[in-house]
């Protein structure tokens, strides 16, 4: 089964995002800090979606710290309000693989996921 961790502080948007994926047949760990997210992510993780404004270190912050400092190559997927061309070329610097702008629609976020893990 493939795993995915979810990176959200949004309890209410996290739990939906568990629900559906979950729904679609994936394994889902669900955090809601980039602290959290580097303790609990393995090998076994095939993807992150990573949402960009998080308490403490950004998610930017973390795709840098995954991609550069721990040689970490997960797949990255950004959910973010933040929807700025600066900000969009800010997470493909930082390691993204895609970058999703909130809201958006679950079945093209799951489109998008299986885009990225082919």
């Amino acid at each position: 089964m493939i795993e995915i961790m979810v990176v959200e502080d949004g309890k209410d948007l996290r739990d939906i995002l568990v629900f559906n994926l979950e729904s679609a047949g994936y394994k889902v760990t669900a955090v809601g800090s980039a602290e959290a997210a580097l303790d609990l992510i393995s090998d076994k993780t095939a993807l992150v979606l990573l949402d960009v404004m998080l308490p403490g270190m950004s998610g930017f912050q973390l795709a840098h710290k995954l991609r550069q400092e721990l040689d970490n190559h997960v797949p990255i997927i950004f959910l973010t309000a933040r929807n700025s061309e600066s900000d969009l070329l800010a997470g493909f610097s930082a390691g993204g693989d895609d970058y999703v702008s909130k809201p958006f629609v679950i079945t093209e976020l799951l489109a998008r996921i299986k885009a990225v893990l082919r």
